[in-house]
């Protein structure tokens, strides 16, 4: 007999009793496992180097196409930065209970 996982009381609490033994939310420790799946689909996907050369095109074409402010992509970057220290934090605390 199949049940879904997704109403499944016994998985609910298995996340609960995980998200605490780590120190984070239920919520944060879904959104941990959602950024490392997506984290191993863009290596998947960009496993291919790109030149300078490449890069520096890449860029040009994409002169005007974008609007962003230096102050908005600084802001951004730091932003992002945050948080994949905080998944990173999470990793940690997840390889030393051996869950990771």
């Amino acid at each position: 007999m199949a049940i879904s996982v997704k109403n499944s009381e016994g998985v609910r609490l298995l996340i609960e009793e995980v998200a605490k033994a780590v120190g984070v939310s239920p919520g944060e420790l879904l959104e941990y496992y959602e950024w490392k799946a997506t984290l191993e689909k863009l290596k998947r996907v960009t496993s291919k180097k790109m030149t300078n050369e490449e890069a520096i095109t890449f860029l040009q074409s994409q002169m005007g196409k974008r609007k962003i402010s230096e102050e908005k992509a600084v802001e951004l970057y730091y932003e992002v930065r945050e948080e994949i220290k905080r998944w990173e934090q999470i990793e940690r605390r997840l390889k030393q209970l051996g869950l990771e």
